[in-house]
């Protein structure tokens, strides 16, 4: 039998995989504070996370941060007000369990730390909560692709929990490792940027991006950042969202030229819903971003600009922001399709098919592989009898329609996927999402 880990068993683990140098230039260093302070740190928030308050599973993050510690990146000129705030309490509270409960529910994770620090020294020292920082919603929309920049969280030890009995540790937004049902895991790296769920999308993407660039009229070697992933992150923003809502769901995808009669077969989908929009609505924010962007460009080589130039460019931009926009609504459809019992099924091309499907395979493998990388080499070979009803669907129907990739979501925010790699059904159980990976 497996044995299970506890706060206390964290210390070496985590010792091994910190990096506490500076990320950028004016940050200090973040080392981890010693052993006995970490542990006591750990186990509080560790029995808070087992608490509820009306029912409620308690969620929080709190951030190990003198009260002294910059919370921003340093500025070479004053600015009248910061988009990270740090909010001091008018008296410190001991950091206990009981307190920790107290605040939570007026800290939304997304957005707020709880900050606490250590004070004194030798049989003298405690840990204090001493205030409240608030780092907005910036991030929060950034890692759902609907913001390009981001103000970070700051650079120190960040606890959170989003269900019981569950700890993420993290550096500022930046993911370390996970207790999770008594084992340790570290995050694998974006399942949809490598290995062999994005080479399951790499021709879509690549169709998608030659179909935008004839349709904004501009060669493809014109520079546009980002370009290459749009599409990929507009199904990552589908996943969040759908993670956002809390209900649970699946998301089932295939080949955009899958046999319908094929896929009849795997799924019996219950609302058929055939619509290009989703991929219409990115292949036209994907144009209208490239050509304002080359338009950019064109005018900054420019000595001199008339007017009608800059109203052009402006013109281009409102209608870039309109495009995105329709983009955002589509995501948050698909989404919203997901409060039906059974799977939202769409084809690599994000065109929709239907919504309520239920996977008809009844038989299969036995054996399912979890990995531990986006590659899906560094695997563990569990029973497929180890998964419940949703889960042992999505690895029937990737085995039956391969190439497919399946994404469950739990109620309580997970994101799994699931797709073959050789013979056999691989999942991933923890990768890199957004830049939130710590409460997805």
């Amino acid at each position: 039998m497996a044995k299970l880990r506890y706060p206390r068993d964290l210390f070496t683990e985590l010792s091994r995989l910190w990096d506490p140098e500076p990320l950028s230039a004016g940050w200090p260093r973040v080392d981890l504070p010693e052993r006995a302070v970490l542990e006591e740190f750990l186990d509080i928030c560790y029995h808070a996370s087992l608490q509820a308050e009306e029912g409620r599973p308690i969620v929080f993050r709190i951030a190990l941060i003198s009260s002294g510690s910059p919370i921003h990146p340093p500025r070479t000129a004053p600015v009248e007000l910061e988009p990270t705030e740090r909010y001091m309490l008018g008296q410190a509270v001991p950091f206990t369990v009981s307190e920790l409960r107290r605040l939570a529910p007026v800290a939304d994770p997304r957005r707020v730390l709880i900050a606490v620090e250590t004070v004194g020294m030798g049989k003298h020292r405690r840990l204090q909560i001493y205030g409240l920082i608030d780092v907005g919603m910036s991030n929060w929309e950034m890692a759902r692709h609907e913001r390009v920049m981001a103000m970070g969280a700051p650079h120190a030890l960040v606890v959170g929990s989003t269900r019981p009995g569950e700890l993420i540790i993290s550096r500022g937004h930046g993911p370390v490792i996970r207790l999770r049902a008594g084992k340790v895991v570290c995050p694998a790296r974006s399942v949809l940027y490598r290995g062999p769920v994005a080479q399951f999308f790499a021709n879509a993407t690549d169709e998608l991006v030659e179909e935008a660039v004839l349709r904004s009229g501009f060669p493809h070697e014109e520079r546009d950042d980002g370009r290459d992933f749009a599409h990929l992150d507009f199904i990552e923003s589908v996943l969040l969202h759908t993670a956002d809502l809390r209900h649970g769901g699946a998301l089932l995808f295939v080949s955009d030229d899958v046999n319908e009669e094929e896929l009849r077969e795997c799924v019996s989908i219950k609302y058929r819903l055939p619509s290009t929009r989703p991929h219409d609505a990115l292949l036209a924010a994907m144009a209208a971003r490239m050509e304002r962007n080359a338009t950019d460009e064109q005018m900054r080589e420019r000595k001199t600009l008339k007017p009608g130039h800059l109203e052009e460019l402006d013109g281009l931009e409102w209608h870039q922001g309109n495009m995105r926009d329709a983009a955002k609504d589509a995501v948050r459809f698909i989404a919203s399709l997901t409060a039906v019992d059974g799977a939202v099924v769409l084809t690599d091309k994000l065109r929709l098919i239907g919504f309520g499907g239920e996977v008809r395979v009844s038989s299969g493998t036995d054996t399912i592989y979890d990995a531990a990388d986006a590659e899906g080499t560094e695997v563990t070979a569990v029973p497929f009898t180890g998964y419940g009803t949703r889960h042992r669907s999505a690895f029937r129907f990737v085995e039956a329609m391969d190439p497919a990739v399946a994404f469950d979501l739990s109620q309580d925010g997970g994101i799994k996927a699931a797709t073959m790699v050789d013979e056999n059904v691989v999942m991933w159980s923890y990768f890199e999402i957004g830049y939130e990976t710590g409460l997805s």
